[in-house]
């Protein structure tokens, strides 16, 4: 399919997207403008019909249990009847707990004064019902006690239903209040809520028309993103043919030279042999440098771990190193550690981290002085340092001093470019690390560590080629 067809199809198909928000955005709004429009009609029809009335029902039975409990009383006193006694007995029980129980349900605040009065009144009752049955011992006639009963029990029967009327109208107060503000709601909902389903349109449109062009803004980033990689991926494609074409190019120019070195190593002057040796070494070892850098860039270097004695190691670099330095009038000072100490480690590799640092230090040093490397470890690590009394990096240069080689071709005459590259790549590859701490015009010192400890998953190995073999067969 032509890509130009994909990248319509894909645009399409984010307009539909949109598309389908925008429909999902109207129906949305219609329908919360529709369920505002009901609940408006609710609250319109229904304003006075929520409105709790069982007060005065519950005011109405308390009234009726205060009538009966007067009638039945009198009933009593006039006819003498055990049946009336008990009933009139069982009415003021009945009003007793109808009027605790309205208490706990209905209070407003003048509601609690008015059921003491109710109480006392009931008290007072009882006393009247007391009195006339004493009477009522010493009276043979019925209707005497009866419309003794009467008479005295009228203005507590009237201030009864006085607390109870009084009741009465402060529910009928409270149940026009609350009829009122049902009306006020409603004519409020009336006006507010078409008021407020405006603004909340406005902010839905505000945000919708924010996610449109957010949207909008991340397909423009998306594509130019994808240019951006795009250019990034084809930039990196010709830095790698490049620097493969960098790394043939050396390889081929120092194998016939290297060639040349080889022969005239075998003439009767023994320094200028054994100088001639050690260059080869080092020639091949940066040779081995480039290739081992590609490969790790490439995510393809390999180490073959033994656990060495690091005096071995470093008894070969001083032998490997020692006819450079005596060239250049620079004495070499090793300083290990008593007893010798064991680590794990790729010999040839290290050999070049070495042999990078020591030569690097020889070269930046003045004559008639010397580069010391020193050893010491503790539980987990070796550390090997190299000392020089050189002039010192630059401290602007110390960010930037492990640099790819082809990052740092403005300092390959100086010596630090493939070879302090390839010592980080080397170290971090075994699990240690390196360091660099130097100040302008007072030397420079290389550390480097490496495990006492075999690392997870490693295999040990043939021990690889040493330098007094590589010499040999250089001689051969």
């Amino acid at each position: 399919m032509n890509k130009n067809l994909i990248k319509n199809f894909r645009w399409n198909f984010e307009q539909l997207s949109l598309l389908i928000l925008s429909v999902g955005f109207v129906a949305t709004i219609s329908t919360a403008w529709l369920s505002a429009t009901n609940l408006r009609q609710s609250i319109s029809a229904n304003a006075v019909v929520n409105i709790d009335v069982t007060a005065l029902i519950e005011v109405e039975k308390l009234r009726n249990a205060v009538e009966s409990q007067f009638a039945d009383g009198r009933a009593f006193f006039l006819l003498g009847s055990k049946t009336l006694f008990d009933k009139q007995k069982k009415d003021k029980e009945i009003f007793a707990e109808s009027l605790a129980k309205f208490e706990k349900q209905y209070t407003l605040s003048q509601v609690p004064e008015i059921i003491k009065r109710l109480v006392a009144l009931q008290q007072q009752h009882q006393e009247i019902f007391d009195q006339t049955m004493d009477l009522r011992g010493k009276q043979t006639d019925e209707r005497a006690v009866a419309q003794s009963y009467q008479s005295k029990t009228t203005p507590v029967r009237t201030q009864f239903n006085e607390s109870l009327d009084e009741i009465v109208k402060l529910y009928n107060d409270e149940l026009n209040r609350v009829r009122s503000h049902a009306r006020e709601t409603a004519a409020g909902a009336d006006v507010q809520i078409p008021r407020s389903m405006t603004r909340l349109s406005v902010i839905l449109g505000v945000l919708f028309l924010g996610m449109i062009l957010l949207v909008i803004r991340m397909l423009k980033e998306r594509n130019h993103q994808t240019a951006e990689r795009t250019r990034l991926f084809n930039e990196a494609k010709k830095a790698i043919l490049a620097r493969d074409e960098i790394i043939a190019a050396i390889s081929q120019d120092l194998a016939e030279p290297l060639s040349v070195i080889s022969q005239t190593a075998e003439a009767k002057d023994t320094d200028s042999s054994e100088i001639i040796k050690s260059s080869v070494i080092v020639i091949q070892q940066q040779i081995k440098d480039i290739v081992d850098q590609t490969k790790m860039d490439m995510g393809g270097l390999t180490l073959r771990l033994d656990q060495l004695a690091l005096d071995v190691i470093l008894e070969d670099a001083r032998l490997m190193m020692q006819p450079i330095a005596k060239k250049r009038d620079v004495r070499l000072q090793f300083e290990s550690v008593n007893p010798p100490v064991l680590a794990f480690f790729d010999y040839e590799r290290v050999m070049r981290v070495l042999s990078n640092l020591i030569s690097n230090a020889i070269k930046f040093s003045p004559k008639h002085n010397k580069v010391v490397v020193k050893v010491r470890s503790d539980q987990q690590f070796v550390y090997v340092s190299v000392t020089d009394s050189g002039p010192g990096i630059p401290e602007k240069r110390l960010a930037e001093i492990f640099d790819h080689f082809w990052q740092a071709r403005k300092t390959a005459d100086q010596g630090a470019g493939v070879g302090l590259a390839i010592v980080k790549t080397i170290i971090d590859a075994h699990g240690g690390t390196v360091r660099v701490d130097s100040h302008s015009g007072h030397g420079s010192t290389f550390t480097f560590s490496l495990p006492r400890r075999r690392p997870v998953g490693a295999h040990l190995k043939k021990p690889a080629t040493t330098v007094r073999q590589a010499v040999r067969e250089i001689e051969v």
